[in-house]
């Protein structure tokens, strides 16, 4: 995304006057990040609204971010922390490591034997990086 359109996005993402748009800059933020914008998108998963923090977590796990599961990991335990459900970000984890099983899977595994806060996020991560059966 053109830095313009960036900041036009996220100010939206912030808009807490107009929830129309927010939600509509979310979805623009999810359709049009690519892979130049993580280190902003990982930026984002630090934001004050849990909103904008889960908004962050959809175009990661859609790009495959496998890297960032630490950081979306602790974004999740924060949103858990201020009391939200984090049901949208719970499925941009899942999704996330469904569509990369193996990298998921080690990167998981290391974060479990690092011993973490929020390991037993990683325990619930793991079982969806299981590999399908062909039956």
């Amino acid at each position: 995304m053109s830095p313009n359109e960036w900041q036009r996005v996220v100010k939206a993402l912030r808009n807490v006057e107009s929830d129309h748009l927010a939600v509509d800059a979310a979805a623009e933020l999810q359709a049009k990040a690519t892979i130049e914008d993580v280190p902003r998108l990982l930026d984002l998963l630090n934001d004050q609204s849990f909103f904008v923090r889960e908004a962050a977590a959809w175009p990661l796990s859609d790009l495959g971010v496998v890297e960032a599961l630490p950081v979306l990991l602790d974004a999740y335990q924060r949103g858990l922390d201020e009391g939200h459900d984090n049901d949208g970000f719970s499925a941009a984890l899942a999704d996330l490591v469904e569509a990369k099983p193996d990298a998921s899977r080690r990167r998981l595994e290391f974060l479990a034997h690092e011993g973490r806060p929020g390991s037993k996020h990683v325990q619930w991560l793991l079982q969806f990086c299981k590999p399908k059966n062909d039956t």
